[in-house]
């Protein structure tokens, strides 16, 4: 044989291997990895097939656990953040031994090891090592704190105290910026945060920081995963009975097998989240619920026995058939959009939250396959949240909610935005905008399109083309027709109202959901999306149904005396159109009407539905008027829906809608 053909026979042998194995390594990684459409195709059901990957193909699991128990001011000492940092990497660290990782590296640092100099070097040279296709997984378990004076959020290492915060905390703006600089370089990076202990709140003139107000401080981007431990309000709780924080003890019971309720031996991260998000509400009587943000595709984190799902911890499996099972059955593509919270301590801005749900319920009321339901008034008649918030969701036949919260500091806001799941409350995705807060339109349609594309519906090109076009010109007339419209975070007081509710012989039991009814009046545009409705209608057994024509029409004759009113600005007349007017909602119509110059108002895509004598009227809205505040021409949209009742001989708007 000669010399060439050995070479050759060689070529061909290493070009085979090269082959196998890439083919092996994107078999093993392509269901962690978006397809053209950005879909996400499930992990393989097989352990075996897992097994047979080869261990070149596989990435490293680099592990950077911290944890700070005892701090240089005694008084806010922790009682198992350590503990919890050993034994979030020794349960990491077992995954070695599976299918998923060719090898696990872990840092971790405790107590007197945990400075502001230790954690960056962590993530920079420890986990800068990492590869691009390696996972990265970084626990912080301590106190997080934010200094009033600044505005600035810190994580706490040990030597930080009242007195040294600036140079020795950790801002978790740095600690952004070093998140954007890993990510560069590791596409995949999960964040656990177990903070906003009881202890901080002993601080000199700081205030203990929620999971979730850190966690925002995180700039979001696909393949970035957070988990954090508390929301606004909330401490991060300490069992002495478990041995752990809450939170992470639930955490390490996912990841030993109790988050794969399939028991195909695989946890993902949504499988992690959502089984954390079910269980610290237990674990704590409803006292503490962890928040998660989760940008692009889901991960598969954890190999575990497939036996886990049996093999649960007993308290866990307890608890868990305890739980009450969800009822009713969601409806596909109905959606619920949730008042977004306001993360700092700024009531100024509140009626942003507002407002951001409004906006969004205009805008995807624009998407025909969308039925889209607001909480304007189910926020009142219920204190749910959390998983209870979505459990009643599903309960009504909505099948994902959109909940979020906003950030204001100076001229910038951030607003990010999460679907959540209620059959299985897991976030199924993350996403985020930022800017200027002139620009909260073009940021609110911009999140619109981002939240779209998530979602399993199709948009057509004139549905987009209707949520991008320039339809709101004004963020303070629009803040003005909201809080003409009683849409506001703050409730409406009952007292001075100028015409009193009468008792009528009509029963006011709960309904079910039911598909919207469509109504045609006139010039009007015919919709599919109903918004706004009362939870309360939504719990009984009588079905929706359609209004009878004279019905029908008499309620619209009211929708378009409404319409009159407005542009003619009597509010006297509009009084006679409500079951009650309150002072105070007379003056802030007045306020908008008198900034309105030169108002025109069309009403269009109206839904009808009768429901037990009352009569549900969703409709988009559109103003054009020269703003008196500013002389320029301004038009406004807003997807409103009122409730009428039969008063008098005629239909009138229902007090409260």
């Amino acid at each position: 044989m000669s010399d060439r053909t050995r070479r050759a026979l060689r070529v061909g042998a290493v070009s085979v291997l090269l082959v196998v194995s890439v083919a092996a390594y994107y078999y093993h990684f392509g269901r962690n990895r978006s397809g053209p459409t950005g879909s996400y195709a499930p992990a393989p059901a097989s352990q075996s097939t897992l097994e047979a990957t080869p261990s070149m193909a596989r990435p490293t699991l680099w592990v950077l656990s911290i944890g700070v128990s005892r701090y240089k001011e005694s008084g806010i000492a922790l009682q198992f953040a350590d503990a919890d940092a050993r034994a979030m990497a020794e349960t990491l660290k077992a995954q070695e031994k599976g299918p998923l990782y060719n090898e696990v590296k872990s840092l971790v640092l405790t107590n007197e090891e945990v400075t502001r100099e230790s954690i960056i070097n962590g993530i920079q040279s420890f986990l800068g090592e990492a590869g691009p296709d390696d996972v990265a997984a970084i626990f912080m378990a301590g106190h997080g704190v934010q200094d009033h004076a600044t505005g600035s959020y810190y994580f706490l290492p040990a030597p930080a105290s009242a007195a040294n915060l600036l140079t020795d905390g950790l801002r978790m703006s740095d600690f952004d910026e070093m998140m954007r600089v890993l990510r560069r370089n590791i596409r995949r990076v999960v964040v656990m945060l177990d903070t906003c202990h009881a202890g901080a709140l002993q601080l000199s003139a700081r205030a203990v920081m929620s999971g979730d107000t850190l966690a925002a401080r995180i700039e979001a981007g696909e393949g970035l995963f957070l988990l954090a431990a508390a929301k606004p309000g909330e401490e991060s709780k300490e069992d002495p009975q478990l041995g752990h924080g809450t939170f992470t003890y639930a955490l390490l019971e996912g990841l030993r097998g109790a988050a794969d309720t399939t028991g195909e031996g695989l946890v993902s991260v949504s499988d992690l989240f959502g089984y954390v998000a079910r269980r610290v509400p237990r674990l704590t009587a409803g006292a503490q619920h962890p928040y998660n943000k989760m940008e692009g595709t889901d991960l598969t984190l954890a190999a575990v026995p497939k036996q886990g799902v049996a093999e649960r911890a007993p308290r866990a499996e307890a608890v868990e058939q305890n739980a009450p099972e969800p009822t009713g059955t969601p409806v596909a593509n109905a959606i619920e959009v949730t008042d977004f919270r306001n993360l700092r301590a700024d009531p100024e801005n509140d009626w942003r939250g507002s407002m951001l749900r409004v906006a969004l319920c205009t805008e995807l009321s624009k998407i025909r396959a969308l039925r889209v339901y607001s909480s304007e008034f189910i926020g009142r008649a219920s204190k749910a949240e959390g998983s209870e918030e979505l459990r009643l969701a599903r309960q009504l036949g909505i099948s994902k909610v959109i909940r979020g919260s906003f950030v204001v500091q100076g001229d910038m806001i951030r607003i990010d935005a999460g679907i959540w799941d209620t059959g299985t409350g897991v976030n199924q995705g993350s996403e985020a905008v930022q800017g200027n807060v002139d620009d909260f339109f073009d940021l609110e349609k911009e999140l619109v399109m981002k939240i779209l594309r998530r979602l399993p519906v199709e948009v057509s090109a004139e549905e987009g083309q209707s949520i991008e076009e320039e339809t709101n010109t004004s963020v303070n007339a629009y803040k003005l027709l909201l809080e003409a419209e009683g849409i506001s975070r703050e409730p409406t007081p009952a007292a001075s109202p100028t015409k009193s509710p009468r008792a009528r012989g009509v029963s006011r039991g709960p309904q079910p959901p039911h598909p919207p009814v469509d109504a045609h009046s006139g010039n009007t545009i015919v919709g599919r999306s109903l918004a706004g409705l009362v939870r309360a209608w939504f719990v009984g057994t009588a079905l929706a149904t359609e209004p009878v024509p004279d019905v029908k029409a008499d309620v619209l004759q009211s929708l378009e005396d409404y319409r009159q009113a407005l542009e003619q600005k009597d509010l006297d007349r509009l009084a006679q159109l409500y079951e009650a007017f309150s002072d105070r909602q007379r003056e802030a119509l007045r306020a908008y009407l008198e900034n309105a110059v030169n108002l025109e108002v069309e009403i269009v895509d109206i839904v009808v539905e009768s429901r037990d004598g009352r009569v549900a009227v969703s409709f988009t809205r559109r103003d054009k008027f020269i703003d008196h505040a500013t002389g320029k021409q301004t038009r406004l949209e807003v997807r409103l829906t009122k409730i009428f009742v039969r008063e008098g001989g005629k239909w009138v708007i229902a007090a409260g809608a």
